[in-house]
């Protein structure tokens, strides 16, 4: 395998990390500069370069697009925002336990987008800290908990009984969340976010509750969507498959969420092109175009097929639970997508379950929580949910790389070695 792919790849993230240090560079155009430079490097053509980018732009812009585009839209209905009194209740606990619920979704990314507006309405005094809780908590849902697509994709493709995935994988999500709580908390300490006093926490008001309202009605939507990746009736196959994926389709979200924040706070009084409509696409246009280069530079990573090659090399080295891990994680890191990870990683290991003794039924379930914690680990300027969380954290790329990347490295590393402690047992 070429090492100039995976080469370029560090030195386009490196590039997006110093360019856009003390706002020199605007990130949308970092990461367009850094994919171009990552396709010359691999010695693209330009007619590939510009296909593979445009579909992987397109792509993002309507999966994660369309969700931040809801998010701004029912943040824009739903202003002034003011905490209010369930502030003063434990935040970081409920963050953390929303963002496992949130982790089982069809997208981590769409659930962290559509979920937004609550967790910057009840953030209080810690916007920071609430924004990275509740990414790495939905990060570690995603991870360890079912009907999260990442497991569904390996428990089938592996055979494993889905009662013990469950059963391993609750504390481990419960692990996971409380890291990332506390590297949360870490990185809020080490970078305090200049901010003014916010007013007085309020009653629960009508703006609040429809706020809640609209934003869990997506997530229920996304985590319904979930099901239908299972590939056996009642609930994926056949003729079911289609109404529950519709169901979670970027368009329905915006559609049901802004409807409902629309008629409780009657903003269908003001829908001109210089109301709330026009505040909220002037917001979320640039991060969505800034996803959408995000979108072209895994697309192109993931054209250059050089994650699969380096994948293939973990599998001859015969440590256990750590070879399913470290497939899923190089796949992640080197082409961005969770999904596309597990489902190539547990194709993988499929045969080699019984080389590496971990063929029994407790073995194989441990085996899909490793591909789901490799496929979560690392996040970084290829993936979509990188830059979600740094918007949402508001953090440069450079300190996103090190709250959000190391992060979630971290807790990969931390859930292998918890399962391979059960294996022990």
């Amino acid at each position: 395998m070429p090492l100039a792919h995976p080469v370029a790849l560090v030195l386009a993230t490196a590039f997006i990390a110093t360019s856009t240090w003390r706002g020199r560079l605007h990130p949308f155009l970092a990461v367009l500069a850094a994919a171009a430079a990552f396709a010359l490097l691999t010695g693209m053509s330009i007619s590939q370069f510009g296909k593979s980018f445009g579909n992987g732009f397109g792509e993002t812009v309507d999966n994660l697009g369309l969700p931040v585009l809801a998010a701004a839209m029912i943040a824009a209905l739903a202003e002034p925002i003011v905490p209010f009194a369930l502030a003063r209740l434990p935040l970081i606990p409920g963050l953390c336990g929303l963002g496992l619920i949130a982790g089982t979704a069809a997208s981590a990314g769409g659930a962290f987008a559509v979920l937004t507006p609550l967790c910057t309405r009840i953030a209080g005094r810690a916007p920071r800290r609430a924004a990275l809780t509740l990414g790495l908590a939905i990060s570690a849902g995603q991870a360890a908990l079912l009907p999260s697509p990442v497991l569904i994709a390996a428990t089938a493709i592996l055979a494993a009984p889905w009662t013990r995935v469950v059963m391993f994988g609750l504390p481990l999500a419960l692990v996971g969340a409380a890291l990332g709580a506390a590297l949360a908390s870490l990185a809020a300490r080490t970078w305090p976010q200049p901010q003014d006093a916010p007013p007085a926490p309020t009653p629960v008001g009508t703006r609040t509750i429809a706020v809640a309202a609209g934003c869990l009605a997506m997530l229920a939507l996304l985590i319904i969507q979930s099901v239908g990746y299972m590939p056996t009736e009642p609930w994926g196959g056949g003729s079911s498959r289609e109404l529950i994926l519709g169901v979670g389709r970027p368009v329905v979200l915006l559609c049901v969420g802004v409807a409902i924040v629309a008629l409780a706070t009657r903003g269908w009084r003001d829908m001109s092109d210089s109301g709330w409509i026009a505040v909220a696409i002037s917001r979320a246009a640039p991060l969505i175009l800034l996803l959408g280069a995000a979108g072209g530079l895994q697309s192109l990573t993931q054209t250059v097929h050089m994650a699969e090659l380096v994948a293939e090399r973990v599998l001859p080295l015969g440590l256990g639970l750590a070879v399913p891990f470290l497939a899923a994680a190089a796949m992640k890191l080197l082409q961005g997508s969770s999904l596309t990870a597990a489902i190539t990683a547990a194709g993988m290991v499929q045969t080699m379950l019984p080389a590496l003794g971990i063929a029994d039924d407790t073995g194989r379930a441990l085996a899909v929580l490793a591909i789901g914690a490799g496929a979560m680990t690392g996040a970084h300027v290829n993936d979509g949910f990188f830059w979600l969380i740094a918007d949402g954290a508001a953090l440069r790329p450079a300190r996103a790389l090190l709250a959000v990347t190391a992060a979630t490295l971290a807790q990969g590393v931390v859930a292998l070695g918890i399962l391979v402690a059960f294996h022990a047992l």
